[in-house]
């Protein structure tokens, strides 16, 4: 779930990365049915390919882990 929807269900939310992967000290949270869920920071990365030097943004997700 992106930062700013509202949480379908109850429950703790965790901190993964772009594609739904574990990130170094994620942060957790509880959070109520309705409720938004808070913003996180963004970051850009920079990607070589062929000499051409491509700057992508990127920002972590909220996944529910426990109801």
């Amino acid at each position: 779930m992106k930062p700013g929807d509202t949480a379908p269900l109850s429950g703790t939310y965790v901190e993964v990365g772009q594609g739904g992967g574990k990130v170094k000290r994620a942060q957790q949270i509880y959070v109520n049915q309705g409720e938004t869920l808070p913003m996180l920071t963004s970051y850009s990365i920079t990607i070589e390919h062929k000499g051409s030097m491509n700057v992508r943004n990127r920002q972590h997700c909220w996944k529910l882990v426990q109801v």
